[in-house]
């Protein structure tokens, strides 16, 4: 009997080593698929290219040969990035603007037309969308055409549509997200309650940040079978009576069938830190975590996340590190 309670002791115990070497593998092959490409700012992603700001740099960090090519544009922040058109707002001249990089030509060109400092470029195809002086415009590189297309804040675009935060336009509400198709030239109310902004779409899926509670919290809107969800949690109360929710509207990016958002807080919700969003299963998943008041800047296309984190939060060191983590891995 105690040989066989020694047996039971010594399985048990190897049963328990081989536990942790799983959690170790694990940890290992989930560290081994997030990667430090360089420091900055800003960064987003398209296909198989990368680029942020540093000071007067400009990153376009090639995730198939590892590669890093800097160009001067001083004064520059809020890139983005379609195919091989690279776009941001320069005010290097003192005046604000915004940049339209070729990258194959290694051409530049300004618009300079409607922009001012708080403008953010985002492109789609041949089109750039941003807002100035509380109204939206829209411009085709390719014609050179400009028009204003709307009253509001933080325009996104995906092929003829364009969403934003308007204030002034629906005699129904106060604030709304609308969208504007660029072939009709229709406009429409996406939503109409709460205290929604940050509204990005891809597809059918138009989300947006809910920020009447705290950080806010993601809705998202399917234009095709015209619902409304919650992808993470209203402010609500745990089993404790401890806040919870509301805290994960301050950056979020949506592409294809993922959305992706950072989380500061840890509460009944979650842990702080970068989570993909999966809609079809309607499931989050922590892939980095960090200590809690970290902000990082998510964005997304196909199966790579990048992040920016200001280091100065974590560690209590100077500058902001830029991350890439590979889904697919």
């Amino acid at each position: 009997m105690k040989n066989k309670g020694k047996l039971c002791s010594i399985a048990l115990a190897s049963a328990f080593l081989v536990f942790v070497f799983l959690i170790l593998i694990s940890v290992a092959v989930s560290a081994a698929q997030v990667t430090k490409i360089g420091n900055g700012y800003d960064p987003a992603v398209y296909d198989n290219k990368v680029v942020w700001t540093n000071g007067v740099v400009i990153h376009l960090y090639d995730m198939t040969n590892g590669t890093d090519t800097t160009f001067s544009s001083s004064g520059a922040s809020s890139p983005d990035i379609y195919d091989n058109i690279l776009v941001w707002r320069d005010e290097s001249g003192g005046t604000p603007r915004l940049a339209v990089y070729d990258i194959p030509t290694a051409t530049k060109s300004y618009i300079t037309q409607n922009v001012d400092q708080f403008s953010k470029p985002a492109i789609y195809g041949d089109r750039i969308v941003w807002s100035a002086n509380d109204s939206v415009y829209l411009r085709n590189i390719s014609t050179s055409t400009q028009t204003k297309i709307g009253n509001g804040s933080n325009p996104d675009i995906y092929d003829t549509k364009v969403v934003y935060y308007s204030y002034s336009e629906d005699p129904e509400a106060d604030i709304t997200i609308r969208m504007y198709d660029i072939d009709t030239k229709e406009r429409i109310t996406v939503n109409s309650y709460g205290d929604p902004n940050i509204p990005h779409i891809w597809g059918t899926k138009v989300i947006w940040s809910d920020v009447y509670n705290h950080q806010g919290y993601i809705a998202m809107y399917d234009t095709l079978t015209k619902k409304t969800i919650d992808v993470t949690h209203p402010l609500d109360t745990d089993p404790n009576g401890k806040e919870y929710g509301a805290s994960t509207g301050t950056h979020i990016d949506i592409q294809g069938d993922k959305i992706v958002y950072n989380k500061a807080v840890d509460d009944y919700e979650g842990k702080p830190g970068v989570y993909v969003y999966n809609i079809p299963t309607g499931q989050s998943t922590l892939i980095y975590k960090y200590p809690e008041e970290v902000y990082t800047t998510p964005e997304i296309y196909n199966n790579t996340v990048v992040w920016g984190m200001d280091k100065n939060y974590v560690d209590s060191t100077a500058g902001n590190d830029i991350y890439l983590y590979d889904l697919a891995a």
